[in-house]
């Protein structure tokens, strides 16, 4: 259960910092992470870091021209990668389950790639009426789905996902 907050926690900052770009610049990051960043990326070129609750996330590009996030907990545990991707990336498995959400228009596409669990990719869909948050295996398992009610025209994801009930993590063991 802690692996899926944190699943949903990093879509939450995705899909926060893709829908209105408000994310804290300059964000104080203690010593311990910024030592893991760049102990796990050497030759990164670092553009911003975001608190998040208890981590912390670095979006830095090491080739200039693509852009990847990476976790990390607030005592410099690195956690995973993840970064945006077109729908031409994906595995076939994951393509079928999307186009299996008939009614549903592809929003975006995140691919996380997690130490503990591997890769997994989260879809944002959405019509008229909702939006669905889908998180999938490489195989296009569904791990984990959010769908909420739009209550404007504008997506608000956060709400989403904070009317899912989610256990604590002391009842995860």
């Amino acid at each position: 259960m802690k692996k899926l907050i944190f699943a949903v926690t990093v879509l939450v900052y995705c899909l926060l910092v893709a829908i209105t770009s408000n994310a804290q610049q300059g964000a104080n990051v203690p010593k311990a992470v910024k030592e893991s960043f760049n102990a796990n990326f050497k030759n990164s070129q670092h553009s911003r870091w975001v608190q998040l609750k208890d981590a912390y996330v670095a979006t830095f590009s090491e080739d200039g021209t693509s852009w990847r996030d990476a976790y990390f907990t607030s005592d410099g545990e690195f956690k995973g990668v993840g970064k945006f991707i077109t729908r031409d990336r994906l595995p076939m498995f994951v393509q079928q389950r999307i186009d299996n959400a008939s009614g549903y228009e592809l929003i975006e596409l995140y691919q996380y790639e997690c130490n503990e669990n591997g890769i997994c990719f989260f879809a944002h869909l959405q019509n008229d009426k909702h939006e669905l948050i889908l998180k999938m295996s490489p195989y296009g398992d569904v791990t984990y789905s959010a769908k909420s009610k739009l209550k404007s025209k504008k997506v608000n994801t956060e709400d989403a996902i904070a009317k899912q009930k989610m256990p604590s993590p002391e009842t995860d063991k």
